[in-house]
């Protein structure tokens, strides 16, 4: 299965004015073939933007971007998602109309599946997407993905590349050893705040060099009593020590 997200602009009426032309038509067509086509999503309009978002088998989210694509109800359009996913984040939905506000749900739900593509746009992209998804807040979904799992790294970055080389290399020590908890590494102020923690994660995320997996209950150690030597005992008493 596969989804593809983007964001185009509508075209500019005599009055240079961006509206929304043709969504009704979009929505009509989309309720009547996305169906047999197995295609779910959203689409939504904001502030002369469209955010569409399909899911489904490849062939047919490929058929039908590609339509879009050639669509002139479509300008500038910018294609930030297009890979793979194990499972659909708007299940039950026929591309409709989506109000972000009442199905916010929803959204945290694309969110978290994709945080890693989200929170590596730059300024520009950010601007495009912050009408529909508040990049801002993203740090705090991104830790909540990674709260209560085990880390660890299967190779090291090339630190020549990275802002701050020492400290991902404590940290890099740290996730070789053994699987590690993120939730002890953010609070132990050891690797910097808990955003700069996020983010070098995120880093090893997005570069395929981070295992993660779900964190072991901690087991409880039984203590058991040494019984007294007898021998011992014997020594003691013998030279008044007892």
């Amino acid at each position: 299965m596969k989804c593809i997200a983007y964001i185009s602009r509508t075209p500019t009426s005599d009055r240079s004015v961006r509206m929304p032309t043709g969504l009704s038509d979009i929505i009509s067509v989309s309720r009547k073939h996305n169906p047999q086509s197995q295609i779910t999503g959203i689409i939504s309009y904001r502030e002369g933007q469209y955010l569409q978002i399909i899911e489904g088998p490849y062939a047919e989210v490929d058929k039908l971007m590609a339509k879009i694509a050639a669509d002139p109800r479509h300008e500038d359009l910018w294609v930030f998602l297009d890979g793979p996913v194990e499972k659909r984040s708007f299940d039950s939905w026929a591309v409709n109309v989506f109000d972000f506000v009442d199905q916010n749900a929803l959204l945290n739900t694309f969110v978290e599946n994709h945080m890693s593509v989200l929170t590596g746009f730059d300024d520009y992209q950010k601007s495009r997407i912050q009408p529909f998804i508040d990049i801002k807040q993203s740090d705090a979904v991104l830790e909540k993905h990674y709260e209560d799992k085990d880390l660890r790294l299967l190779a090291w970055p090339d630190l020549n590349t990275v802002s701050q080389p020492q400290l991902v290399m404590n940290l890099c020590i740290k996730l070789t050893k053994k699987p590690y908890p993120f939730n002890a590494l953010v609070n132990s102020g050891e690797f910097g705040t808990p955003h700069e923690v996020t983010q070098m994660i995120r880093a090893f995320d997005q570069s395929g060099l981070l295992s993660i997996t779900e964190s072991e209950p901690v087991k409880e150690q039984i203590v058991v009593e040494k019984k007294p030597n007898k021998f011992y005992g014997a020594i003691k008493k013998f030279l008044g020590m007892r």
